[in-house]
């Protein structure tokens, strides 16, 4: 007797509503993780991140820490994060609000250089953040770790640039010298020496601009980090003190578990914004001149012009891609900058050419 045929397995066409559910709920979750932050302060923030941290184990748009504070392009980019994130939080969790703080304060620091405004100090962007190094001849008199007046006014004018961008950043102070030996009752050697100078530092700063003291931390490495351009350790331009404005993705490795700066409620970022205004203007009528205030204000201008005309090129760019696909001409050879700006008739500024 035949065997009875099986019959055909049914073909199951509905598999896909189970990944258009998934994305759905994900989808779901993401719009009220936005609506959260539209309404958060710092405290709900940070109990937020705690929450997705755990919630999401897997490599993706909820990864929390890791993807808020990586270089990546993510959610939290300073256009979108602009428009549902307290400014306050915008520097803590927003890597292109620090990317882009970080050239300003090297733009201004370099406008201020070129217009005699500054004198011995040097910006270097590192792994870890931005560096910036004084001369240590210009802030301390030799066996000192006194500022005098001459220094504070040079730190006045590096550390407004630092408090208008970082109010919760933290920064890392480091005193250096040569290897020189030192003769003083005070400080028995350039460890104790190279301590006193960078803590100098630490407590003008938070006297002056009222940081909040837990940002900082003050280190002394005597002669043991010379310079990598220096020609021994007895150069004398080891001596130096550096601040280190640190990224936020170091955070977690230098930020006291005690730290408050995640335990604010709104009304306590709006003080703190206060006070930040409050003390910008008033250093800055202290420490800079009317020819250096201009400098910096013209120098802003030129950053929100050029922003505005990276816009532009990148539009009128794809704009030309369009008509130049669209034409019938047969000749192959690149177009003249001329004839790109006649064809567009747009405001293309003289130095754009398009990358092509």
């Amino acid at each position: 007797m035949a065997k009875k045929k099986p019959p055909e397995e049914h073909e199951n066409l509905e598999r896909w509503l189970v990944s258009y559910g998934d994305f759905i709920t994900l989808l779901f979750a993401t719009f009220v993780v936005l609506y959260a932050l539209a309404q958060v302060d710092a405290t709900d923030f940070a109990k937020l991140e705690e929450s997705l941290k755990n919630a999401f184990d897997q490599t993706n748009i909820f990864d929390a820490q890791e993807m808020l504070l990586d270089g990546s392009q993510n959610i939290f980019d300073q256009q979108q994060a602009n428009a549902f994130i307290p400014s306050l939080m915008l520097e803590y969790i927003s890597p292109k609000y620090e990317e882009d703080s970080f050239k300003e304060i090297v733009e201004s620091i370099k406008e201020l250089q070129a217009a005699g405004e500054l004198d011995g100090i040097s910006t270097k962007m590192t792994d870890k953040g931005l560096l910036i190094t004084f001369d240590d001849k210009y802030l301390f008199a030799p066996a000192s770790a006194e500022l005098n007046s001459k220094a504070r006014k040079l730190i006045d004018k590096v550390g407004v640039l630092i408090c208008k961008k970082f109010v919760l950043h933290s920064m890392r102070v480091e005193g250096h010298t040569d290897s020189q030996p030192i003769f003083s009752e005070k400080y028995p050697s350039n460890w104790e020496l190279s301590g006193a100078r960078a803590c100098s530092v630490v407590r003008y700063m938070i006297s002056r601009f009222k940081f909040n003291p837990a940002l900082f931390s003050a280190i002394g490495y005597a002669d043991t980090r010379p310079l990598e351009n220096s020609r021994s350790s007895s150069d004398s331009l080891n001596r130096r003190v550096e601040i280190l404005i640190l990224k936020n993705s170091y955070k977690n490795s230098y930020e006291n578990t005690t730290h408050s700066a995640m335990n604010l409620t709104k009304s306590e970022q709006e003080k703190i914004q206060k006070q930040r205004m409050d003390v910008i203007k008033a250093v800055e009528g202290d420490s800079l001149s009317p020819a250096a205030r201009k400098l910096l204000e013209e120098n802003k201008q030129r950053i929100i012009e050029r922003q505005k005309s990276e816009k532009l090129s990148r539009k009128n760019m794809d704009l030309y891609i369009k008509l130049d696909n669209s034409s019938t001409s047969t000749d192959t050879e690149m177009p003249q900058k001329s004839e790109k700006v006649i064809k567009l008739k747009s405001d293309i500024p003289e130095d754009e050419d398009f990358g092509l």
